[in-house]
């Protein structure tokens, strides 16, 4: 199971930032939805990387330096683990439909509806 580390949080900080979001509880919370996280963990990431200095001007490389330098935050970041229910789904539709689909959940084609469990 993968840790929340600091080049993944700075990633996924960055991927919001440039899509015009601002770093908060908001862009972090829908950033990290496939995490085994709380909301009061999401709350104290958004208050120590304020602490941390950092924000919506910093290049990917100095934000995960910002949360590198940071006790506080990495000790935090080791304790949050990425979700097993994770579903990936891959579709090519050269000839029909070929769909692979890892994890729990259901699988929807047209009207064709087949619910999988892990």
């Amino acid at each position: 199971m993968d840790i929340l580390s600091a080049s993944i949080l700075s990633g996924l900080i960055y991927d919001g930032v440039k899509g015009g979001a601002v770093i908060g509880f908001d862009m972090l919370k829908s950033k990290l939805k496939d995490w085994l996280i709380d909301d009061s963990q999401i709350e104290k990431i958004t208050e120590y990387l304020q602490e941390a200095g950092v924000n919506e001007d910093l290049a990917p490389h100095a934000i995960e330096r910002k949360i590198g330098e940071h006790q506080g935050l990495l000790e935090l970041l080791s304790n949050i683990k990425a979700s097993e229910n994770t579903v990936v789904v891959e579709q090519t539709s050269n000839i029909g439909h070929n769909i692979n689909s890892m994890g729990s959940g259901n699988i929807s084609v047209g009207n064709i509806v087949n619910s999988k469990d892990s």
